[in-house]
């Protein structure tokens, strides 16, 4: 027997907090945090010790290396995020045939993204200096703070962990592989000599703050009203048996979809065994 899913909203949700404009306040708290670490940094000028660490990389450059941190440049770039971004909501789109989680997952990533330009613009960086660093990449101009390709990386990671992954371990496994993820392309910022360790820390904070701010606006005052569109189906004939083929999919596994009320499974009929037969009846008929 099909049980409502309100009887188990814990298990379909299992981050209820984030609903919380607690969470709003927090990240706003965190992104101004640093923005403001990032103007002291920038009044003492090129700090040695960063500095240093950029240099030290242009002395123990590879082949195989800066292969990788030239892939990860270009292919994180604006043209290459802005392909990349659309090509996992095609996916997301094909995968779960609705418009709403695609929109939750591409304003997740656009958020933490964006973030790192009005960061840019309201610390005004220098760049390494190109000569003492070897630059491979010829980056000036006052946007150093913080990393665009970094906070892109740390806002691609969230949306997967928030939108795609729709249990405890795929979380767990998004998660890690995403962890690792973000130290590569923080690393080929570095090794290219295009950044400061502050700058790619700094995306981490200021992308996760700005999302943190946005989910609350998204759970709380966007989904509901998108919530009540009808999904992108196949057919309609197979509407009915695709939600309790889900459902049952959900209860094996303990555990639900994911944060986003959107991917909750709604009913409304009454969900008794009897009600089910008929409406498998109906729609095959």
């Amino acid at each position: 027997m099909i049980q409502h899913p309100s009887s188990s909203t814990a298990q379909l949700n299992p981050w209820p907090s984030l609903h919380s404009w607690w969470w709003s306040g927090l990240g706003a708290i965190v992104f101004a945090a640093t923005v403001a670490l990032g103007l002291l940094i920038k009044s003492g000028g090129a700090r040695i010790a960063e500095l240093g660490v950029d240099t030290g990389l242009s002395h123990d450059r590879n082949p195989a290396l800066t292969t990788i941190s030239l892939a990860v440049h270009y292919g994180l770039g604006p043209v290459g995020a802005i392909a990349l971004l659309l090509l996992c909501c095609l996916g997301l789109l094909l995968l779960r045939r609705s418009i709403v989680p695609v929109l939750a997952f591409a304003s997740v990533v656009s958020i933490g993204w964006l973030s790192s330009e009005v960061g840019k613009h309201l610390v005004a960086r220098m760049r390494p200096p190109a000569e003492a660093v070897q630059a491979l990449i010829a980056e000036h101009g006052t946007d150093s703070f913080p990393s665009g390709h970094t906070a892109f990386a740390v806002a691609l990671v969230w949306a997967f962990v928030l939108v795609v992954a729709r249990s405890g371990r795929a979380r767990a496994w998004t998660l890690a592989v995403g962890v690792v993820f973000v130290a590569l392309v923080a690393f080929s910022r570095l090794y290219l000599g295009v950044h400061y360790p502050s700058d790619v820390t700094a995306s981490i904070l200021i992308a996760s703050g700005a999302i943190l701010l946005w989910l609350p606006v998204w759970n709380n005052l966007i989904e509901p009203r998108l919530g009540q569109s009808s999904p992108i189906r196949t057919s309609s004939s197979h509407r009915a048996d695709e939600r309790i083929d889900e459902w049952k999919d959900v209860q094996r596994e303990g555990k639900g979809p994911g944060i986003w009320p959107t991917l909750r499974i709604r009913s409304n009929t009454k969900t008794s065994g009897t009600r089910t037969g008929q409406l498998r009846s109906k729609n095959l008929g």
